[in-house]
């Protein structure tokens, strides 16, 4: 299920937005030259947030341990090996950027 989620005017190319899906955290971001994305705001090396993560136009950085990780796909691009950060699909409507949340994964963030 699509999530209105913040006016496409507000998300510049280059910068991230924060934003809050069933309580619970995400990031939209920008990659300079790409498209819009939307991560799961949690590391995937130890479920840290990613709510203060600083994004390059390129690249997250978790503010816990300093991995970084690609602004088009989530995957580490530094630190240590690890699963990428979960990605979920996005779509620009009449101005507005949703993000999807699939039905299992809600029951999920209800359970958590």
């Amino acid at each position: 299920m699509f999530h209105r989620v913040l006016e496409a005017a507000a998300l510049a190319e280059g910068a991230c937005e924060v934003v809050t899906i069933e309580r619970k955290r995400w990031l939209v971001v920008w990659p300079t030259g790409g498209e819009p994305k939307a991560f799961r705001a949690l590391c995937p090396h130890d479920e840290s947030s990613l709510v203060e993560a600083t994004f390059d136009g390129r690249e997250m950085t978790c503010p816990h341990h300093r991995w970084r990780f690609d602004g088009t796909t989530g995957a580490c691009v530094s630190g240590q090996k690890c699963a990428p950060v979960k990605q979920y699909d996005l779509k620009i409507e009449d101005g507005a950027i949703f993000v999807d949340v699939p039905e299992k994964v809600k029951k999920r963030l209800r359970e958590g």
